[in-house]
């Protein structure tokens, strides 16, 4: 199973999505994940389906460190982009 962490892309594939929501630092302190430039991560975000129903956003993204702003930020792969019930097994869970 793949650990992923909560962000919420702003910023957009092009943009510089910082990490700074409670969530997302939570996720990284919880599972204990080093930054490191050009570390590659997986996020998700929360999402719904047409119908309403929860189905998470998915989507992998490069770790950069901005020396200016002396914080972390992601640029996200905009190939990477799906939702949850495109990747679940037969359990419910991610593969």
């Amino acid at each position: 199973m793949i650990k992923r962490i909560f962000l919420y892309p702003y910023a957009g594939p092009n943009g510089r999505n910082y990490l700074k929501d409670i969530g997302t630092l939570q996720d990284i302190e919880l599972d204990d994940i080093k930054l490191e430039e050009g570390a590659r991560l997986s996020f998700y975000c929360d999402d719904a389906d047409d119908a309403g129903k929860p189905d998470d956003l998915l989507f992998e993204g490069t770790v950069h460190f901005d020396p200016e702003k002396r914080s972390w930020f992601v640029l996200v792969d905009e190939n990477s982009y799906r939702h949850a019930s495109d990747i679940h097994d037969s359990t419910g869970y991610y593969k």
